[in-house]
C-alpha cells in the first residue's frame, strides 16, 4: 500500500510574514517603492489575498521587510541555516558571502528608508545592532574551535568587520574585496608557504584555540 505524502506544516503567521518579508528585499532593491503587490506574492510563493492577510497593505510589508533587514533578524536566520556539517573554510566563506549580500543590499536600501514617511526618525538614525550578528557567527563557529587560534566570539568579530570594511563603497571607494580573497585572508593570513607547508593563519591554527569563560564566549 503507498503512503500517502504527509502536507507540510502550515506556517504560523509570523513564519508567513518572515517569508513575505525576506522575499520582499530583492525585489525591493530592484525595484523600489514600485514593486507590486502581484510581484511580492509570486517571490513568496503566495497568493496577493495571503500578503494581506498578515500585512495591512503594501506600504506596511515595504516598511517590516526594510525594518527586518536591518535590524539583521534575516543575517542572523541565514547563519543559522548554515549546515553544521560545513567545514572551516567552507563555514567561513559562505558568512563572508552573506555578509557581503547583505551589506550591498543595505546600501541599496538606504534609499527607500530615507524617504519613507512611515519610518521613525529614531529608527532612521540608529546605527545596526552588530550583537546578534556576532553571536549567531560565534555559534556557527563553535564545532570548529579546535581550528581557531582565537576564541570563536573573536574569530566571528575579525569576520563580521573584515568583511564589512572591505564591502563599504565608501571605505574600499569602490574597489570591493570579492569574497573568495576575503575569505583566504582571515583563513591564512599574509603568510606565504614555508617549505612546502600551508603558513600559520589568522583564524586557523594546529593547535586548540585558548580556552574561554564559556562556551559563547
Amino acid at each position: 500500500m503507498t503512503e500517502k505524502p504527509r502536507r507540510a506544516k502550515p506556517m504560523s503567521r509570523d513564519e508567513r510574514r518572515a517569508t513575505i518579508m525576506d522575499a520582499a528585499i530583492p525585489l525591493l532593491v530592484q525595484y523600489g517603492r514600485d514593486v507590486t503587490s502581484s510581484q511580492l506574492a509570486k517571490a513568496a510563493g503566495v497568493a496577493e489575498g495571503t500578503l494581506y492577510s498578515v500585512f495591512d497593505d503594501k506600504d506596511e510589508i515595504i516598511h517590516a521587510a526594510i525594518h527586518r533587514h536591518i535590524e539583521a533578524t534575516s543575517m542572523v536566520d541565514a547563519i543559522a541555516a548554515i549546515p553544521p556539517t560545513s567545514d572551516l573554510a567552507g563555514m567561513i566563506r559562505t558568512i563572508v558571502e552573506l555578509t557581503q549580500h547583505r551589506t550591498e543590499q543595505i546600501f541599496a536600501l538606504v534609499a527607500i528608508l530615507g524617504f519613507h514617511e512611515r519610518t521613525p526618525e529614531n529608527a532612521k538614525r540608529r546605527p545596526p545592532d552588530n550583537e546578534p550578528v556576532i553571536q549567531a557567527i560565534t555559534d556557527a563557529l563553535l564545532p570548529h574551535r579546535a581550528r581557531l587560534s582565537v576564541p570563536p566570539r573573536r574569530a566571528a568579530q575579525f569576520i563580521r568587520y573584515a568583511t564589512f570594511s572591505m564591502t563599504h563603497p565608501l571605505i574600499t571607494g569602490g574597489d570591493i574585496v570579492p569574497a573568495e580573497e576575503i575569505s583566504d585572508l582571515l583563513l591564512h593570513g599574509f603568510s606565504a608557504p614555508v617549505d612546502g607547508r600551508e603558513a600559520s593563519g589568522a583564524l586557523t591554527s594546529t593547535s586548540p584555540a585558548t580556552a574561554e569563560p564559556t562556551a559563547a564566549s
